[in-house]
């Protein structure tokens, strides 16, 4: 069959669905968001699960298939790759296909005889390149209403730079990023993040599919490179967003480090280990402080704990402290529940009253000792 007969490059008409196949490269399709395989069914139920088809199959089946916007495609194989407007093609495959639907758990409402015609062809634009698509695609999915999360912005912006890096004169990341609508070069901790990753994988070191959880935190990694202490750990250098972020920016030496860094944050399957990160806030900067702490680190490279390793990271001097004044405000709770106290039901409580104040005349008489020294001691000349 003759593509370019159909839809010449450059041009917009309208296409049948036979003719058009998903984008395989999507960079929708994340490591926690990666269809079973490339077919056409497996890719519909992946974004049944991840790209809220319900409300755009609703949406088409009151209103028809409406050719406004056009579907970007590229020729692959003989058929037309749909570039932009999978979710699009995702929901008319359904509501053409109710066994379909009956697989990705989908409702089918009831659809005019009418309107059901428009599910047939769809408008589409083909460009050459999938370069020529990139503006568009981009400012659509980073900043628009439709944005993609953050690990797919990452790809969508790494593949971008790789393909001008190839080229004389070719964009800098920074180009990409004001193209793309990102104001505040967010998009260059996520590529060098995603460097990272790739690093990682393609040599060995951690894999993402490893993780211990279906779910992928990518912020994890992107935000936590943007502090001084986990780019010190790999051994990187300190980002400067003028520049474009480097292949490979950890060096070999540091892999070590890049495999428990990657650990900590996602954990491993194989090894049966459990992400220090149970949440970004406050895991992320608990880690920080520890990263900051050459004992800290230690320990939680020994013993992988991240409630451990913050004990050591901290100056006896502020546990201390912290201890004191969150015992303090504890007592205060308990005196302000005194009247709760019932002396038949809890006579256990004199011997515990007993033991804290013990504790607390052990450290008021500490206290007190040190502070006498400290004025009895002589001025230094």
């Amino acid at each position: 069959m003759n593509l370019n007969s159909i839809l010449p490059v450059g041009t917009s008409e309208k296409v049948s669905v036979d003719l058009l196949i998903f984008d395989a490269n999507n960079p929708r399709f994340t490591p926690d968001k990666m269809p079973a395989s490339p077919s056409d069914d497996d890719v519909v139920l992946q974004l049944a699960r991840s790209a809220d088809l319900a409300e755009l199959v609703q949406s088409i089946s009151t209103s028809g298939y409406i050719n406004i916007e056009p579907l970007i495609v590229i020729e692959r194989g003989g058929f037309f790759a749909v570039l932009e407007g999978n979710r699009r093609l995702a929901a008319v495959k359904v509501l053409r296909n109710p066994e379909l639907a009956r697989q990705a758990r989908l409702s089918l409402p009831p659809m005019d005889a009418d309107k059901r015609p428009t599910l047939n062809k769809l408008l589409c634009y083909r460009v050459a390149a999938e370069a020529d698509a990139r503006d568009l695609i981009g400012f659509k999915h980073i900043n628009g209403p439709q944005g993609w999360d953050a690990f797919a912005k990452a790809r969508f912006a790494a593949r971008w730079l790789d393909d001008e890096h190839a080229k004389p004169g070719g964009m800098t990341l920074a180009d990409i990023a004001g193209r793309m609508g990102d104001q505040h070069m967010t998009i260059h901790r996520m590529v060098t993040a995603k460097f990272v990753l790739d690093q990682a994988e393609s040599d060995g070191v951690y894999s993402i599919d490893d993780r211990k959880k279906k779910s992928f935190s990518f912020s994890h990694l992107y935000t936590g490179l943007a502090y001084d202490e986990f780019t010190s750990y790999l051994g990187m250098e300190r980002a400067d967003r003028s520049l474009d972020p480097v292949r490979n920016p950890v060096g070999k030496s540091r892999y070590g480090e890049l495999r428990h860094l990657l650990t900590w944050l996602y954990g491993s399957k194989d090894r049966d280990i459990a992400p220090v990160i149970k949440s970004q806030n406050p895991d992320l900067n608990r880690l920080r402080e520890v990263l900051g702490s050459k004992v800290g680190t230690k320990v939680l490279e020994e013993r992988g704990s991240l409630d451990e390793a913050v004990v050591a990271a901290t100056p006896v001097r502020l546990r201390f402290e912290e201890h004191l004044i969150a015992a303090n405000a504890e007592l205060q709770h308990a005196v302000s529940a005194l009247e709760g106290f019932d002396a038949q039901e809890q006579p256990e409580m004199i011997q515990i009253s007993e033991s804290a104040l013990k504790k607390a005349r052990l450290i008021k008489t500490h206290i007190e000792s040190e502070i006498t020294n400290l004025v009895k001691a002589p001025e230094p000349k």
